[in-house]
């Protein structure tokens, strides 16, 4: 049995994943213009970025907090209050919060902190961050945001307790899966979704094998105890009915697209709930069918491919999920260590490890924990398709010498064009007088660079050649950019920004 749980559990975090892969290279597109771009059957292999590596977004990053919360409460306490859990949670979600808006260094109470490839910042949503900041503040959480980056976070929590039946029951899964979602989203849609999501991977876990019949009473007594744990909502039967319709449209005739269309885009949590359920039904042993409907309509495509792959993952286990969705996807193997975690797979010693135990830091620990770090190299001759070189230029725009020539010969730079995107390059004008008159148009390539997380941005030490500024002056402009996963800088400018923070 212990077997089938860690196959389910490794299935439900790697299909999640697998899903937001998939869906993020397409999310924010319409349907039209995904076939154009990938054909009538849509986009059904992962778009790799230059390092070979199919990035997910921020929904598996705060997938892997909600775990990490999960855990270390686990780890302090035998038998936690929910209240003590929820604290828990927070503080891992504030950790992740971290890592989209700080300065990047580990953080001492979070070893996924340490994990440098989650401080990319892949299109966190504005709900999350805002309850976040709030939180960071001392202040309460006030919306009305039923979006669904409540629930595109929660499945470490189906997984968990139903993995651990006999410590604890199905009430306090649903109790659990609540108030996580109120942490951020404060509308009772959200709510409800959270808590069904939660229970139906509680059910798919304890389940062995699931055909649709099966499925359906996953869903039926899901539903039901949803509807126990969220008392007397106004909501109620909204939802109840997008649910019934997205089991009504996976028995008509209609195509994936069609079905898919009557039940929204995805981009508040009902809907995003509605089109998994509608997806994993009709394609219940089908994990590339399924994710691949789930991914292909106009909407929110990564959460919804998402929340569909961690259900149809708990389904058919991780030996069920393709292999060409299981290569190259981003942090495989840390998502197959957490998942063997919720089960209770890995050595009490590796548990203590991660969520007992403190992580301090200084100097010597922050520079390990950039020497992952990619460098701007100190010749570029050549660029992958996503990449932009960013070089110094002057106002007029006469790439002459040293990079900047370099960007004109070989990377798109206009010669008279002495600011901003040309090509692949970006100008950044260094010789126009002091720092202080460089600094505005830094400011504005790295807001530029935050907005284009599918490029990746090399920044030359700009400044500090024909201009004659020093690496120590040059520096502290970038500052920010260190929080930024698609910027790399050079080595000396990083060691000089983190030497500063000391």
């Amino acid at each position: 049995m212990k077997d089938i749980l860690i196959d389910k559990a490794r299935g439900c975090l790697i299909g999640g994943a697998a899903g937001d892969a998939l869906g993020y290279a397409v999310e924010f597109s319409s349907l039209n213009s995904i076939i154009t771009k990938y054909g009538k059957s849509g986009i059904s292999n992962f778009t790799l970025d230059s390092t070979g590596i199919a990035r997910f977004s921020d929904d598996t990053q705060m997938t892997l907090f909600t775990a990490e919360g999960l855990l270390s409460a686990y780890a302090e306490e035998h038998d936690p209050s929910p209240e003590i859990i929820l604290k828990h949670i927070e503080e891992a979600y504030l950790a992740w919060f971290a890592t989209q808006t700080a300065f990047q260094l580990p953080l001492p109470t979070s070893w996924l902190s340490h994990v440098r490839d989650l401080w990319a910042r892949r299109a966190p949503g504005n709900t999350c961050l805002t309850a976040l900041s709030a939180l960071q503040n001392g202040k309460p959480v006030h919306n009305d945001s039923k979006g669904c980056g409540s629930v595109m976070r929660i499945a470490p929590i189906g997984i968990y307790y139903g993995a651990h039946s006999e410590q604890c029951i199905i009430n306090l899964c649903g109790k659990v899966a609540a108030d996580t979602a109120l942490i951020t989203h404060r509308h009772d849609l959200s709510t409800l979704s959270s808590v069904f999501v939660a229970l139906v991977i509680f059910e798919c876990m304890r389940t062995h094998l699931i055909e649709r019949l099966t499925f359906r009473s996953i869903i039926s007594r899901a539903l039901n105890k949803t509807l126990e744990i969220v008392k007397d909502s106004k909501d109620t039967e909204k939802f109840v009915a997008i649910i019934q319709k997205s089991l009504d449209l996976a028995n008509s005739s209609l195509t994936d697209c069609d079905a898919i269309a009557k039940l929204g885009e995805g981009w508040v949590a009902e809907e995003t709930v509605a089109i998994a359920i509608f997806c994993v039904m009709r394609h219940i042993r089908d994990f590339e069918g399924c994710i691949v409907a789930s991914v292909n309509h106009d909407g929110d495509s990564d959460s919804t491919g998402a929340v569909a792959g961690n259900i149809i993952g708990a389904i058919l286990g991780y030996t069920g999920i393709p292999e060409k969705y299981r290569t190259n996807l981003e942090l495989h193997d840390l998502i197959l260590s957490v998942a063997d975690d919720l089960v209770g797979a890995s050595t009490e010693t590796q548990m203590l490890e991660r969520y007992a135990s403190h992580h301090p830091y200084g100097i010597e620990e922050s520079l390990k924990f950039i020497s992952g770090m990619k460098f701007t190299p100190e010749n570029i001759t050549e660029l992958g398709e996503d990449d932009i070189f960013v070089f110094g230029s002057n106002l007029a725009g006469n790439h002459a010498g040293g990079a900047a020539r370099i960007a004109r010969q070989k990377f798109g730079a206009i010669q008279g064009q002495g600011v901003g995107l040309q090509g692949q390059s970006y100008a950044i004008p260094t010789m126009q007088g002091g720092v202080e008159t460089i600094k505005p148009y830094v400011d504005d390539f790295i807001e530029f660079a935050s907005n284009c997380d599918q490029n990746t941005f090399y920044v030359t030490r700009i400044g500090c050649g024909i201009a004659g500024f020093k690496d120590e002056e040059i520096a502290p402009l970038f500052k920010d950019a260190l929080k930024l996963y698609n910027v790399r800088l050079p080595e000396s400018f990083v060691r000089i920004l983190l030497n500063s923070s000391f």
